[in-house]
């Protein structure tokens, strides 16, 4: 009965882990589990399918006590092994109920007038006209929309200073976003904010999921050709210093883009011209991590 109940909270603890939280173990901790916590492991690689050779390799390095996972050199990719690991699984994740076809085609919006052609004064007629190209862009009707602003006085009933809410669906199956005020003189944050909020909607509102993710949400926007403005505000510079923004860092969306532009078979785009110097560097550094070790997740 004892070792019944220890099963139990052994698979109850796993149960509660992210998925990211998951592949850290897999890849810091493996070598450490007992025969029944290994048997829960790959029970939760399953229910969650994972990429399925995570299974065998996790055996492996169990009955080997090598490092099997790390079978390139940890320098050669910007971004740790379990964030690699779940960037390509969710990547997968959302090219699986977003479909093939619609990702490989979909245009990529870049911050220019021709895409966005758009006056930005600062005003909230600007976000309305912005709303409607990225609305299109991510095929969701402008007017099951309500947009609405909010200032500083929402920081009361919310956590941190976020730039942009989802709300969720209402009974009139209207969805409701609002965006903060102090982001209407900057264009990029307007579209990057939006794109994102509008993500919850593919993915929340239109029941792709149960609960809210919110690095797969920002993930989700370049999937719909808008991830360059979420990625480019991952990390600003001033002369002064930096701010960052969303939920990916520069150096996952560098991973990120990569197995976009990868599965797009447009590595040398002239829609990556627009990321910004950082995330460019870490897309250039993943492009040639991923061709050095031969890694294509796609086929």
């Amino acid at each position: 009965m004892s070792s019944e109940i220890d099963i139990d909270i052994v698979r109850g603890y796993y149960r509660r882990m992210s998925d990211q939280e998951i592949m850290v173990v897999l890849t810091t901790d493996a070598k450490g589990l007992t025969p029944e916590a290994l048997q829960v492991v790959k029970e939760e690689i399953e229910r969650r399918k994972l990429k399925p050779e995570i299974a065998e390799i996790l055996e492996t390095q169990q009955q080997t006590g090598e490092e099997a996972f790390k079978v390139y050199d940890p320098e050669g990719c910007p971004v740790e092994e379990a964030e690699r690991l779940w960037l390509e699984h969710s990547f997968l994740y959302l090219l699986e109920i977003f479909g093939r076809t619609t990702t490989k085609n979909k245009r990529v919006l870049v911050p220019d007038s021709n895409h966005f052609p758009v006056v930005y004064d600062g005003s909230e007629r600007s976000a309305y006209e912005t709303l409607k190209i990225v609305a299109q862009q991510m095929e969701v009707p402008f007017n099951s929309i309500k947009l609405d602003f909010y200032d500083e006085d929402l920081q009361y009933i919310t956590d941190g200073n976020p730039a942009g809410l989802y709300w969720g669906k209402h009974e009139n199956n209207i969805f409701e976003i609002s965006l903060a005020r102090t982001i209407l003189k900057e264009p990029e944050e307007i579209v990057g904010t939006l794109a994102h909020e509008i993500a919850h909607v593919k993915l929340l509102g239109e029941n792709r999921m149960e609960e809210n993710d919110e690095k797969i949400t920002d993930l989700a926007t370049m999937f719909f050709g808008l991830g360059i403005f979420n990625a480019n505000a991952a990390l600003k510079t001033f002369n002064h210093g930096w701010s960052t923004a969303g939920y990916l860092t520069q150096m996952e969306w560098g991973y990120a883009f990569a197995l976009f532009a990868n599965f797009r078979k447009e590595t040398a785009a002239p829609w990556l011209d627009y990321l910004c110097t950082n995330v460019k560097a870490d897309y250039r550094q993943s492009q040639l991590f991923i061709s050095s070790n031969g890694l294509n997740i796609f086929e």
